[in-house]
C-alpha cells in the first residue's frame, strides 16, 4: 500500500509545529509568567497592608463594602471639616477698611490720624451712654513705638481695641478703668509662613451691673447680623469677633448687690494673607 505523498508532508510538519509550540512556551509563555509572578509580589503585599489596616485577618476575603463605606463617610467628615474652616475663617475676619489698610503700606500719620479719631468717638459714646472712662484707658490705645516690628498689626489692634470698648459702652458698663494691649507686636514676624493666625489680646477692667456684664460677654463673639438677631444692642457692620479668654467678676460691695467689678482679656485673631 502506498502512502500519499501528501501524507508524507503531513507527517513530517507534526514534529516541526511541535519544536514550534515548545519554542513559543519557552521564549514567550515562560518569561511572561515569571514577569506576572514578579509583578504579582507587590500587589500581594500591598494586599497585605490593605487588610492590615483593615484589621482583618483574612487576607483572602477583603469586605469592600466596609471600604467603600468608610470611604464615603470620611469624604463627609472632609466636607464638614472645610465647611467649619470656612464658617471660622468668615468669622474671625476683620472688616474690609482694616484688612486694606494693614495690606498696604504702613503709614504713621494715617495710624495717628485715625487713632485719634477713634478716640473722640468713643469719649463722646462715653458721655451719651453716661459712663465713665478714665484717662488710663485712652493712654492704653495701641501705639505705634520703637519696639513694634509688625506694624501692620497696629491696624488689627486698634479695630478690636475700638470695638471691645464700643461694645462695652454699648451694653451700658457703668465704669472703664484700664486697658492694656499686651506687646505682642514686638515679636518678629514668621519667617517660615506656617503661621496664618496672629493673636492680640486685650485685657480690660470695668464696673457695671451683671445685666450689662452678661450682655457684653455675649456679644463679644458675635458679628453684627447676629447681635441684631439676638435683639442685643446695634453693632457696627464691620464689628469683629473677640473671645473671652479670661474673667474674674468680684461684688462691688453690700450696698451695690448687682453691680461687679470685672477683670476680662479677650483675644482677637489676624489671619495672615
Amino acid at each position: 500500500m502506498k502512502i500519499p505523498f501528501s501524507e508524507y508532508q503531513r507527517r513530517g510538519l507534526i514534529p516541526l509545529a511541535g519544536l514550534a509550540l515548545a519554542a513559543y512556551y519557552s521564549f514567550v509563555i515562560l518569561p511572561l509568567a515569571r514577569k506576572a509572578q514578579s509583578l504579582d509580589g507587590p500587589l500581594q503585599k500591598a494586599w497585605q497592608n490593605l487588610s492590615a489596616s483593615l484589621d482583618q485577618t483574612n487576607t483572602s476575603a477583603i469586605d469592600f463594602l466596609t471600604i467603600t463605606n468608610q470611604l464615603s463617610e470620611t469624604r463627609q467628615a472632609l466636607l464638614i471639616l472645610e465647611n467649619a474652616k470656612q464658617q471660622g475663617t468668615t468669622r474671625l475676619q476683620l472688616g474690609p477698611a482694616v484688612r486694606a489698610r494693614m495690606q498696604g503700606d504702613f503709614q504713621l500719620v494715617d495710624y495717628e490720624n485715625e487713632r485719634s479719631r477713634q478716640l473722640d468717638e468713643l469719649s463722646n459714646l462715653a458721655k451719651q451712654q453716661k459712663a465713665a472712662v478714665e484717662p488710663a484707658v485712652f493712654a492704653g490705645f495701641p501705639d505705634h513705638t520703637a519696639g513694634v516690628k509688625q506694624p501692620a498689626l497696629l491696624w488689627a489692634a486698634l479695630s478690636l481695641t475700638e470695638s471691645l470698648l464700643r461694645t462695652a459702652l454699648l451694653c451700658k458698663v457703668a465704669a472703664i478703668h484700664s486697658l492694656e494691649v499686651p506687646p505682642v507686636l514686638t515679636n518678629a514676624p514668621p519667617t517660615n509662613g506656617t503661621e496664618r493666625l496672629a493673636e492680640i489680646p486685650l485685657q480690660v477692667e470695668f464696673t457695671g451691673s451683671a445685666a450689662s456684664v452678661a450682655m457684653l460677654v455675649q456679644c463679644l463673639p458675635l458679628r453684627a447680623d447676629e447681635i441684631r438677631a439676638a435683639g442685643l444692642p446695634e453693632a457696627p457692620a464691620d464689628k469683629p469677633a473677640l473671645f473671652v479668654d479670661r474673667l474674674i467678676i468680684q461684688k462691688q460691695s453690700p450696698d451695690k448687690p448687682d453691680e461687679v467689678h470685672v477683670w476680662l482679656r479677650a483675644v482677637g485673631f489676624v489671619l495672615r494673607e
